[in-house]
């Protein structure tokens, strides 16, 4: 998974699937969040393919994927604001659920 630990916390769930987020690294790295363009669910993922972009503080940038797999949700929370990956709780910064 090359890019969990740089940006990413990677959590198994249930059944295979596992709930990717934003770790402190990532936070760190970025600045504060203010857009993020999130995968539509049923999307397909390659490690190290297109991910996400996001718009933040100190970068402006695609990130790739840490895992290969389907994306089956996605946080409704982030669909309208960002707030969530700028908090200080790290598992409430999780972006998607990805069935690998």
């Amino acid at each position: 998974m090359a890019q969990e630990g740089r940006y990413f916390w990677v959590t198994p769930v249930a059944d295979g699937q596992v709930k990717i987020g934003l770790n402190n690294n990532g936070v760190s790295e970025l600045g504060q969040v203010n857009f993020i363009d999130l995968p539509d669910v049923g999307t397909q993922l390659t490690q190290d393919g297109e991910f996400i972009s996001v718009e933040a503080e100190k970068a402006v940038t695609d990130i790739p994927s840490p895992v290969t797999g389907e994306v089956v949700a996605v946080n409704p929370n982030l669909v309208d604001s960002t707030d969530d990956l700028n908090g200080d709780v790290e598992s409430s910064r999780w972006i998607l659920t990805v069935q690998s």
